[in-house]
């Protein structure tokens, strides 16, 4: 653990960050730019909502297949040439869709594949970056990773229609694989390669093996059990950005409005992740508490039917509250063994994922029966309770991990 103040100077300071950082920078602009084009694309093509969902839905679903099955790649080959091959990979495939006149179908099918390989690459990503940075500094460089992964879904899907209506979609996605082939050399010129960490040949672990061991891993350490179980509150603190285009139609007003609450979020995050590091360093355990806490305690007044400005309001301070993730995702990283930590990674994100969806399909059905306000206040008051339960129990199995 390093002592005092972790510096961003500090862990750009570290060659091997910048590489994983830079790599990050340009696969993640250039990749959300194009699925923003292509949901919008298919839908000015077709006119058709449900298959403009469909689309959407495939850029995210896939995550649900390639956590549990594609993330223990991680562990069973070196994760610099899994994050290279998954790189020029997703780059090639993206040459493919770019063909003009491709049907929807083939769409689809290759928009499945590129996804599908976006789990071995985070799980690598995240457990290279775990070795790099050991300590608070994984922390650090977490948060200025989410930075730009907010950043860039802001920027993806503000600008993604503009783009695409002034380019045509298939620049857009030889754009997007032009960043991939980036990102892979900028993997290969700066990052060191390492040998596969779960062993090879005989010794390797099956693919459902590798699964099962860091299933049972997690499930046998309590710490690791209630960090998984907080993705349950921050699902229900990010309804909100759900529910912003029919809550604003609430208020009686119109899109400009749902776009200013449903941006809310990822700006408060963005704002978290920047403001609250400078102002605790150091998360200690009574910061998750009350962090964890208010990331969906402002929701809950949205009972009072709050105008566009309160609104607005509550939704970027929920979101700076949920920085409280960043520093219990490391922990979750760094207390996993090397040889089963891209699995892991991939099972936690992968229930961050599930958990959302859920909370967006079960609060939005209510939403059909219930004015959108007191959804969103339900949905703050239940995340709040779960958020101060598991909370509590983080503390008490610190504690006995402490004295154990």
């Amino acid at each position: 653990m390093t002592a005092g103040r972790v510096t961003y100077a500090e862990i750009f300071g570290v060659r091997e960050f910048r590489a994983l950082f830079t790599s990050r920078v340009l696969a993640t602009v250039g990749d959300y730019v194009a699925r923003a084009a292509l949901v919008i694309a298919v839908f000015a093509d077709t006119g058709s909502e449900a298959l403009m969902g469909v689309t959407f839905a495939l850029t995210t679903l896939p995550d649900l297949i390639g956590g549990p099955l594609l993330a223990g790649l991680a562990d069973r080959f070196p994760r610099r040439a899994v994050m290279v091959a998954a790189d020029l990979g997703r780059a090639f495939l993206l040459l493919i869709m770019a063909i003009p006149g491709l049907p929807l179908v083939a769409l689809w099918v290759l928009l499945f594949l590129i996804r599908l390989l976006d789990s071995p690459f985070s799980s690598s990503y995240l457990a290279t970056m775990s070795v790099v940075l050991p300590g608070r500094r994984l922390v650090k460089g977490s948060a200025v990773t989410q930075v730009v992964n907010h950043v860039s879904y802001t920027v993806g899907y503000a600008f993604g229609g503009v783009i695409v209506a002034i380019t045509g979609l298939s620049a857009v996605l030889v754009f997007n694989a032009a960043t991939f082939v980036l990102s892979g050399l900028a993997i290969l010129a700066g990052v060191r390669a390492r040998p596969a960490t779960a062993g090879g040949g005989a010794s390797a672990p099956s693919w459902l093996g590798s699964f099962r061991t860091a299933t049972r891993y997690i499930a046998a350490h309590p710490r690791l059990r209630v960090i998984m179980l907080f993705t349950l509150p921050i699902a229900a603190c990010l309804v909100s950005a759900a529910l912003a285009a029919p809550y604003a139609a609430q208020l009686g007003q119109g899109t400009a409005v749902a776009g200013l609450l449903m941006g809310a979020a990822p700006a408060g995050i963005v704002i978290g992740l920047w403001l609250l590091p400078l102002l605790i360093p150091d998360q200690r355990p009574p910061h998750v508490v009350v962090l964890s806490a208010l990331g969906c305690l402002p929701l809950v007044l949205f009972a009072a039917v709050p105008g566009a400005a309160v609104a607005t309001a509550l939704i970027v301070v929920s979101g700076m509250a949920l920085y409280f993730w960043i520093p219990l995702a490391a922990e979750f990283t760094q207390t996993v063994p090397d040889d089963m930590r891209g699995q892991a990674v991939g099972l936690l994100t992968t229930t961050m994922r599930v958990t959302q969806g859920v909370a967006i399909l079960m609060f939005g059905f209510a939403a059909q029966y219930a004015m959108s306000s007191t959804v969103i206040a339900a949905s703050g008051a239940i995340g709040t309770a779960l958020a101060i339960g598991l909370s509590l129990a983080w503390v008490r199995a610190s504690g006995s991990a402490r004295t154990s």
